[in-house]
């Protein structure tokens, strides 16, 4: 049990350090940072279309190249923001790649056989499949987080709020972000709550039904503030439609950095279509 709940605790910290820090890089003075968060918005799903239309991977690299440059100029350490990318692409991609590089889910010139009965092998055009499919992912969460590192959280509901995104969903995103470090301390407490009351070394069998109870406890904590928060929010006149103080201008930078951000994305998706 010692050892789960260290590791626990190590991961919860992580995460608000993660957290701190993308606040930190959004409050420097960088070339995303002095934009319209409604532009960078803008940009983010023109960006992503394009990705999610293109074919090849050179288009790809290139695609995958634009916000490696744009966190550089940005003052956001290549290291820091590669890292966010890849450390969780592989996990959830790979549950839908890995497959696809056999031969039952696509056929092709097999590179090397797994078993022959039944005839099992990876594929050169399975591998191909993979790999494009891998790189788009990591190219559309790069431009993501890119907007998430360089932009204040509020700012983003607010621009969001501008392009008539529903009330409520901006709400509960909002609270939704907010009160996960709220919670995540209720668990650091309770991680060392627990720890200090340990008076010998569990085994497997205790230790997984006490990381159940913890979870469970938490699980119950969340359902009352969340009840708390919403009563207290009516009492205040919620009206199901969140008000911000930020007051934002469009600017003719704003506007050039979303003219050229079309002209680019248009340009990369017809030279991916016709000329390679």
């Amino acid at each position: 049990m010692s050892k789960l709940i260290d590791k626990t605790v190590e991961e919860v910290v992580s995460f608000i350090q993660e957290a701190v820090f993308s606040e930190r890089y959004a409050g420097k003075e960088g070339f995303l940072q002095g934009l319209d968060p409604r532009a960078k918005l803008a940009a983010l799903l023109i960006s992503i279309s394009v990705v999610v239309g293109v074919k090849h991977i050179t288009t790809l690299l290139f695609l995958y190249s634009i916000p490696l440059i744009m966190a550089a100029l940005s003052k956001v350490p290549l290291g820091y923001f590669v890292r966010r990318v890849w450390v969780f692409v592989p996990v959830f991609t790979g549950i839908i790649a890995i497959p696809v590089i056999f031969n039952v889910i696509t056929p092709g010139k097999a590179l090397f056989v797994i078993w022959n009965s039944p005839y099992i092998a990876v594929t050169k055009e399975g591998l191909h499949a993979a790999g494009i499919f891998t790189l788009r992912v990591a190219t559309a969460v790069s431009y993501a987080i890119l907007l998430t590192i360089t932009t204040k959280w509020n700012d983003v509901m607010k621009g969001l709020s501008d392009f008539k995104v529903p009330g409520m969903v901006v709400t509960i995103t909002t609270l939704t972000y907010r009160y996960i470090f709220l919670l995540t301390s209720i668990l650091v407490d309770s991680m060392h709550s627990r720890k200090s009351r340990l008076c010998r070394k569990l085994g497997m069998i205790e230790s997984w039904k006490e990381a159940g109870k913890n979870i469970g406890a938490v699980f119950i904590k969340t359902q009352m503030i969340g009840e708390d928060v919403y009563y207290a929010m009516l009492s205040r006149g919620y009206l199901h439609t969140a008000k911000s103080l930020n007051d934002f201008r469009f600017r003719k930078r704003d506007a050039l950095f979303l003219a050229l951000t079309v002209i680019l994305m248009v340009g990369v998706f017809m030279g991916d279509r016709w000329f390679i």
